[in-house]
């Protein structure tokens, strides 16, 4: 295989999941959905609402910019949420690298967002996240990256988006317990997916589905 045909298969590859989340963006009205997921705990809270569907509890957390962060400046918006902590030495280092590539196909579509959680808050203070932020090149007004009460981040992992986050039990005072889980939430603070965000085919998945979601305000 000439190099010439070497770069046009490296072309393709890369464009794939791109090409794909604009023909089912574009074409696929009405033939694929996502379910909304309705995931159930014994020790959460039922759902209260006349549809018995799980949503997203309201919040306040902290953004790195120092500002409050509600659930009410996410209404009008599709978004995905993770768990994080800034000295994560493994998967959050690859969790937020594929992140970059959610934010960056979605840079021109304002009604997408990005909230990753601090499972260490008492050291990812606002200043650790602004210089997590900039390693990243995260973009505010995309991305916000959360910190705030540690039981009131624990509860939003366990009861909110039902995934694992907790302080490790053993004496490794670095070491944490999370999801590598991207959790995708429709404007109705729904679940709508689950994803691995250590998983590049996934997060090629997340973005399709994203864009399948966002169809369905058109």
């Amino acid at each position: 295989m000439t190099s010439k045909m070497k770069a046009l298969v490296a072309s393709l590859i890369l464009l794939l999941p791109l090409g794909t989340a604009a023909f089912l963006y574009l074409f696929a009205d009405n033939q694929y959905g996502l379910k909304v997921l309705n995931p159930q705990s014994a020790e959460c809270p039922a759902p209260t609402g006349s549809d018995s569907v799980h949503r997203v509890p309201d919040f306040t957390l902290t953004s790195q910019q120092g500002s409050p962060f509600t659930q009410a400046q996410l209404t009008g918006k599709v978004y995905v949420a993770n768990f994080f902590f800034t000295r994560c030495p493994d998967i959050c280092l690859q969790m937020s690298s594929e992140l970059t590539r959610v934010q960056e196909a979605f840079k021109s579509r304002p009604e997408v967002h990005i909230l990753s959680h601090s499972v260490d808050p008492v050291h990812d203070s606002v200043p650790v996240l602004q210089q997590y932020a900039a390693r990243y090149g995260i973009a505010p007004a995309q991305w916000t990256l959360a910190t705030g009460d540690k039981a009131t981040i624990y509860d939003l992992a366990r009861c909110g988006y039902f995934v694992s986050a907790k302080p490790a039990t053993d004496d490794l005072k670095l070491d944490f317990i999370h999801s590598d889980k991207l959790v995708l939430v429709d404007k109705e603070r729904r679940i709508r997916g689950f994803y691995s965000g250590t998983q590049r085919e996934e997060v090629d998945r997340l973005i399709t589905e994203i864009q399948v979601l966002l169809s369905e305000y058109r």
